[in-house]
């Protein structure tokens, strides 16, 4: 299977993804802003997608790291080509915000931070039953660049709290940690770190 054949396929599933995800389709925004004065909050999904459209087809190395409950499982190199991306995304993706039932269910602000020279957007849920609770986007502060984003998530049903913690920087590192907290049974982590090898 050639190398474009694999990024078509990876691109329509996707876009699969996306799809069903959503409750109606609505027009696209020219431009996805990370306020909301234009009627939605900052889309992962649209940003993942010009992420892999930005990124798709460059020679990039990762070092893969999973470290469950203290213990390193898996420590491995993977190009960008064989990577799962379709798990990978689903997970950011999961995230999203932007469809307009989630206006006014989350404070909005934005700052700088001058010890590091970013602009800071972030959205903090108002209700703690929503799945994300976190959002920050830094950017540098003369550039206008993203250098991060931070997602932190929490689920709770009767027989268990699920937290994540999701980092994605930009040609550099993609990290996803999971908590489990079971009403039966041991607490569990599990933290999967790509990072660029350079």
């Amino acid at each position: 299977m050639n190398i474009i054949l694999k990024y078509f396929i990876l691109i329509t599933a996707f876009a699969s993804l996306t799809l069903v995800s959503c409750k109606e389709k609505e027009k696209p925004a020219a431009d996805t802003t990370v306020a909301a004065d234009k009627g939605t909050y900052f889309s992962i999904k649209k940003f993942s997608l010009d992420e892999w459209e930005t990124h798709a087809g460059e020679p990039i190395t990762f070092q893969k790291t999973i470290v469950e409950n203290g213990k390193t499982t898996d420590s491995s190199f993977v190009n960008a080509e064989h990577l799962d991306w379709v798990a990978v995304l689903k997970i950011f993706t999961e995230t999203d915000i932007s469809d307009r039932s989630f206006l006014g269910k989350y404070s909005f602000t934005q700052f700088e931070d001058s010890l590091d020279n970013t602009h800071n957007f972030l959205y903090l849920a108002n209700d703690k039953e929503l799945f994300t609770q976190k959002l920050l986007i830094t950017m540098d502060i003369n550039t206008m660049q993203l250098r991060g984003v931070f997602i932190e998530t929490f689920k709770k049903t009767f027989w268990n709290e699920t937290h994540q913690k999701l980092f994605y920087a930009p040609v550099a590192i993609i990290q996803m940690q999971e908590y489990e907290n079971p009403l039966i049974g041991s607490k569990k982590e599990k933290i999967t770190k790509y990072e660029v090898v350079r």
